[in-house]
C-alpha cells in the first residue's frame, strides 16, 4: 500500500502536516507516491539540506518557473523569497499561498509542512504554532513512536508544554494514554485544525516488533476520539513505508 492510499488522498487535496519529527520525510514520501503533479511547500522553515530531496524547487521570487518545473519533474517545492533565507534554513510562504498554488490548473495536490519540531519525535505547539492554511482538507499529525522510550525532556520539542498537557514531569516517559491525550488535545495535536478537515495521525519509526505493538495500542486509543479518522503506522526511511493502517469503523 502506498502512502497516498494509506491516507486516502485524492486530487484537489490541501494536506497540512504538523507535530513531531518525520514531517519532511512524509511530505517528500507523499510527493513520490502521487502519480501526477504535486506542489510541496512550508509555512514555517525548512533545512537547506532537506531541499536536496525535492525533485525541483522554486522561490516565490521566481514563481513564474513553477509550470515549467512541474512539466519536467511533476513535483516542485515552493519556498519563500531567496533574499530572506537563513544560512542553514529557508523560509516558508504565508498561510494563504498553498490555496493559491492549488488553484492553478497544473497542480493536483498541495502538501504543506505547517509546523516545526527541531527534529524531535514529539511536540506541543507554542502560542504562534502551527501555521495551518485554513483551506486544509486533510490534517496529518506526525509523531515518532520512539517518543515513548525516553524521558519527555529528551524526546520533546517544548517539553514544558508537553508536560502541561499530559500532567507528567520532564523526567517521566510518555505513556500511550498520555501520548493519546497530547495528540487529541485542542491545544496539542489538534490545535489550529480547520473545521471540516479530515484528521489522520502518522505514527512513525515502526522499525521493531515492540514499537509495532506499542503503536498499535496507541492507535486503538486514538480512534476512540471523534476527530481522528485513521491512524497510519509508518517507517518513512524504509523502502516500504506503510506498515499498518487503522480506520475508524
Amino acid at each position: 500500500m502506498s502512502l497516498i492510499e494509506a491516507f486516502d488522498i485524492h486530487r484537489g487535496e490541501l494536506i497540512s502536516l504538523v507535530g513531531g519529527g518525520g514531517k519532511s520525510s512524509l511530505m517528500f514520501g507523499l510527493a513520490q507516491s502521487w502519480p501526477g503533479r504535486v506542489v510541496l511547500t512550508t509555512t514555517t522553515r525548512l533545512f537547506r539540506a532537506q531541499m536536496g530531496r525535492a525533485q525541483s524547487w522554486v522561490t516565490l521570487k521566481n514563481i513564474g518557473q513553477l509550470g515549467e518545473k512541474l512539466t519536467r519533474h511533476c513535483s516542485c517545492l515552493v519556498v519563500g523569497p531567496a533574499d530572506v533565507h537563513e544560512r542553514d534554513k529557508v523560509t516558508g510562504v504565508s498561510a494563504d499561498w498553498p490555496a493559491r498554488l492549488l488553484a492553478r490548473p497544473d497542480v493536483e495536490i498541495v502538501v504543506v509542512e505547517a509546523d516545526g519540531s527541531r527534529r524531535r519525535p514529539v511536540k506541543a505547539p507554542a502560542e504562534h504554532e502551527p501555521m495551518i492554511p485554513p483551506e486544509t482538507t486533510l490534517g496529518i499529525i506526525v509523531v515518532g513512536i520512539d517518543a515513548l522510550e525516553r524521558p519527555i525532556a529528551e524526546v520533546a520539542h517544548r517539553p514544558q508544554l508537553v508536560c502541561g498537557l499530559t500532567g507528567l514531569s520532564p523526567e517521566q516517559n510518555l505513556t500511550p494514554a498520555a501520548l493519546t491525550k497530547l495528540l487529541t488535545d485542542q491545544n496539542g495535536g489538534l490545535k489550529g485544525m480547520p473545521p471540516g478537515a479530515r484528521i489522520a495521525i502518522c505514527l512513525n519509526k515502526i522499525e521493531t516488533p515492540p514499537r509495532a505493538a506499542a503503536a498499535a495500542a496507541v492507535a486503538d486509543q486514538l480512534l476512540l476520539h471523534e476527530p481522528i479518522e485513521r491512524v497510519v503506522l509508518t517507517s518513512l526511511q524504509a523502502e516500504i513505508a506503510v506498515r499498518r493502517v487503522f480506520v475508524k469503523p
